[in-house]
């Protein structure tokens, strides 16, 4: 193969090829070539070597690690408030309360610094977008981190983005956030490459490549749900977030399952309104339960409430029924559940569903988990994002020339 510094990088990456000998033996390439290639990735700072792997042929071999220096990513993860007011579009204020996580990752996936704060998604992207700048800029001054040290900004939203222009695609739970320039706005302050994400799609990412790291071979396709206020579906397929032609591949939640509840779409029956963490809390109280918010729901589905366990019974049961067919359509090798009602009665319930619903040939090495990075996995996944755009292969080479 005639391979580049980038495609080198990538070889030490995956671990294929982590000396000069091996990268000789993939390659082909001659011993002055992959010197200097490698020689060139170290001056970047973008690989460093790491002490010797063992004698080859009476030889000892340096080894080379992935080690950037000047490449820490800031994330956000943008997420609806858990509250039975503020898992509905609008509070009983007009407000529609968010967190906004953020962090600082490094380039393998280590969270360095982290904080919260709280947005009115309502007062739109004008308030909100700047409110999130001025949080990383305190995060980082915090940290003593200087915004030198950035390489790239990530951001996940519970809405669709439109994989061409980069924009929000009219998030139901979003109003006014349509077609805004977030990148943009986000590119002005840090002078870095910015991505927005759907939250779905980030953590799908993010568990993949964890998963990835402990297996190697062809990628095989991958699928996330997030059960939360809201229920969303994430892809990879071939190793690549799978985003679709506009954006919407992996919205499960408007997939219809009968019903009459009253979807914030405007249709009845959606899967979302019959089983999403929304419905679960309006289910609850009309059932006479107090519980004021997910949180609560999950607390008391981990203590085995009777209400609460049937509730999840029924929502695992009709989310189940959808993903069976989603699983039969791209016969993954892994279905992740994540999101705050991934416990374990919503897991086994989707179980059970998906082996009800799917034929026995799409789930005979189906792998069906709770997410291995918790509730790090959006953070996590956001940053990997980010650095595996920025030392691609194609990036890399343009760097370096």
């Amino acid at each position: 193969m005639a391979a580049g510094a980038g495609e080198i990088l990538q070889l030490v990456r995956s671990g294929r090829a982590t000396t000069r000998t091996q990268v000789l033996e993939v390659t082909g390439l001659s011993r002055v070539t992959v010197a200097q290639r490698l020689d060139a990735l170290a001056a970047a700072g973008i690989i460093r070597a790491a002490g010797d792997a063992g004698a080859t042929g009476g030889r000892r071999s340096e080894r080379f690690v992935f080690d950037p220096t000047d490449s820490l990513v800031l994330v956000g993860a943008l997420e609806l408030g858990d509250g039975p007011d503020s898992v509905a579009v609008r509070g009983p204020e007009g407000q529609t309360s968010a967190t906004v996580e953020l962090a600082v990752v490094d380039p393998h996936g280590a969270l360095l610094a982290r904080a919260s704060l709280a947005a009115d998604l309502a007062a739109g992207p004008d308030a909100v977008v700047p409110q999130l700048l001025d949080g990383f800029d305190a995060l980082l001054a915090g940290a003593g981190i200087k915004p030198s040290a950035v390489g790239g900004v990530a951001l996940s939203v519970p809405g669709p983005v439109d994989p061409h222009d980069h924009r929000l695609s009219d998030p139901p739970v979003m109003p006014g956030w349509g077609g805004w320039p977030v990148v943009e706005a986000v590119r002005e302050r840090f002078d870095v490459p910015v991505h927005l994400e759907n939250d779905a799609d980030a953590m799908a990412y993010g568990e993949f490549t964890e998963l990835g790291a402990r297996r190697s071979g062809r990628p095989q396709p991958f699928v996330l749900v997030k059960v939360s206020g809201f229920l969303g579906a994430g892809l990879v397929i071939d190793g690549q977030t799978y985003r679709g032609t506009d954006g919407g591949a992996g919205d499960i939640g408007h997939v219809d399952v009968g019903g009459d509840a009253v979807c914030r779409c405007g249709r009845r029956g959606c899967l979302a309104a019959e089983a999403g963490g929304a419905a679960l809390l309006r289910r609850l109280r009309a059932a006479g339960s107090d519980v004021g918010s997910l949180t609560e729901l999950r607390a008391l589905a981990e203590r085995g409430d009777p209400l609460v366990t049937a509730e999840l019974d029924r929502a695992a049961g009709l989310i189940g029924r959808v993903l069976a067919v989603m699983i039969g359509l791209l016969n993954p090798a892994d279905l992740v559940v994540a999101g705050e009602l991934a416990v374990p009665t919503m897991i086994a319930g989707i179980r059970a569903g998906v082996y009800a619903g799917a034929q026995p040939r799409a789930t005979a090495r189906l792998r069906i988990r709770p997410a291995a990075l918790g509730p790090d996995a959006v953070l996590i996944g956001l940053a990997r994002v980010a650095v595996d755009d920025r030392f691609s292969a194609e990036a890399v080479d343009a760097r370096l020339g």
